[in-house]
């Protein structure tokens, strides 16, 4: 005769343990149907990089427009959500500015069956899944600004040479064009060249995002244009003359206007250059000799010792950040020396600071040089603005202020520090530049991240943590298999 077994109580707990779980699965799920029919926008953003979610900045300012803006997608929306899980972000971010504004409105414009579309916009090269930014008026359609498909994104290059994908910038993007076709002046920096200078051409992309004019100018043309707001000279390997000094002189004073805004960077690789040594100290800057180096690989890039971290020294930039626990990376730098902090209507201030762990190596050190030989040592200025102000005699305030700012490292703005999204200098610099010509309207915003967060970590954590997860882990399931598999055998 067949035994039949009855199952015990674990067993018919497990049961109804399993049965509630598929009830309460299905009942949420008839819920958040529900709210979708009734709530047809509700949605809830779970990632860590808030990827489909406006900025509270974005979003507070585009809720303050005062003219009407049509975001027109060249595609079918099924088209070019359903192009990759890249685009159908970008695509949620573009719905995100029409629900936040009711003076934007979304249009996505099949432009395979309607190519005329393009004949509104003569001139203008677009392709299937561009993105254009229009200006509406009375008389329709204003001015507009193009955003490619690529540009919603940034990009990193592979051992292999191979392009992928790391962080959106879709948001930033179509920020960028709204503030574009709605301000009435961008701000216009000018890179000075003629003398070996760097061209960054990275940082001058993220002016151009932020809605600056950028454009290149050689003092042998003679003065700046009086339309330019600023300018910036990133590690000369020659030496201005007297001459560019007076046409730089002239800028600054701006006929007894003032505003104006010069960014000097030095570089280590620099050699010496006595005229501007002399034009910086009568700000009250001077760039000393040597190379900035770290002794705490907490405060370094990628184990580099002088790929350096720099402290925020004051809280009127620094606060306009969205976070200080980003750093500010500044490698390969020259130490800066304060002259003076008050002189003549002159003030002169640091914004970021090597540590105390920081130290100098001189230009001539010996291959024997080591930390402990360093002579100069921590803290000292990373970033140093001067400012030349008029007061009024009644108030007693400043009513006119020109500014020259100086950087120990050029590196501050080469790609490895403004594209990486782990470094606040993107942010930072855009608010201070921001500030110092006056605007504030832009928003600097920075690259949402498709992946996780790198961690600085030094050498010993690093080695430790892989002991853990490769050895004590593994380990450790192991023996509580064991331990399970040998009690069920004698029970």
């Amino acid at each position: 005769m067949a035994r039949i077994t009855l199952p015990g109580k674990s067993g018919r707990l497990g049961a109804v343990s399993i049965l509630f779980a598929a009830v309460f699965v299905c009942l949420l799920n008839a819920v958040a149907m529900l709210l979708v029919q009734r709530f047809p926008g509700l949605s809830f953003d779970l990632t860590r990089a808030k990827l489909f979610k406006l900025s509270e900045r974005t979003g507070e300012y585009i809720r303050n427009l005062q003219k009407d803006i049509s975001i027109y997608v060249l595609a079918r929306e099924e088209t070019f959500a359903e192009t990759s899980s890249y685009n159908a972000q970008a695509n949620e971010v573009f719905k995100q500015f029409e629900k936040n504004s009711p003076r934007i409105s979304l249009v996505y414009v099949d432009y395979v069956r309607n190519p005329e579309f393009a004949s509104s916009y003569p001139g203008l090269i677009i392709k299937h899944g561009d993105i254009l930014v229009a200006l509406m008026g009375e008389t329709g359609r204003g001015k507009y600004s193009l955003v490619k498909t690529e540009e919603l994104f940034n990009y990193a290059r592979g051992r292999q040479g191979e392009l992928s994908i790391v962080s959106s910038r879709a948001e930033e993007a179509i920020y960028t064009a709204i503030l574009s076709v709605t301000s009435d002046k961008p701000v216009r920096a000018a890179f000075i060249t003629g003398h070996a200078e760097y061209t960054m051409d990275d940082f001058a992309l993220v002016l151009e995002k932020n809605n600056y004019e950028t454009v290149s100018w050689n003092l042998v043309r003679g003065g700046i244009d009086p339309g330019t707001d600023m300018i910036l000279i990133i590690a000369p390997k020659e030496d201005f003359t007297p001459r560019e000094l007076e046409l730089l002189d002239s800028f600054l004073f701006n006929d007894g206007n003032y505003g104006k805004t010069l960014f000097y960077c030095a570089d280590p690789s620099q050699p010496s250059l006595e005229r501007i040594a002399v034009f910086l100290r009568e700000w009250g800057v001077s760039v000393e000799d040597g190379v900035v180096f770290e002794t705490d690989e907490m405060r370094v890039y990628n184990y580099q010792p002088f790929y350096a971290m720099a402290d925020y020294a004051e809280e009127e930039f620094s606060g306009l950040l969205r976070t200080n626990s980003k750093p500010m990376l500044a490698p390969v730098s020259r130490p800066l020396r304060i002259l003076f902090d008050y002189r003549n209507n002159y003030s002169v201030k640091s914004l970021l600071d090597f540590g105390p762990s920081a130290g100098v190596r001189p230009p001539n050190a010996p291959d024997t040089f080591t930390a402990d030989d360093a002579v100069i040592r921590g803290p000292f200025p990373a970033l140093v603005l001067c400012r030349y102000s008029v007061i009024n005699r009644e108030t007693g305030k400043a009513e006119k202020v020109s500014n020259v700012l100086a950087a120990g490292s050029a590196g501050i703005l080469d790609t490895l520090a403004v594209d990486n999204p782990a470094f606040a200098n993107t942010e930072y610099l855009v608010n201070l530049l921001n500030r110092l010509s006056g605007r504030q309207d832009i928003i600097p915003l920075s690259p949402k991240s498709f992946t996780g967060r790198g961690l600085n970590l030094p050498r010993f954590t690093v080695n430790i943590l892989g002991l853990v997860f490769i050895f004590l882990f593994p380990a450790v399931i192991l023996i509580a298999g064991l331990v399970i598999w040998i009690k069920r055998k004698r029970a």
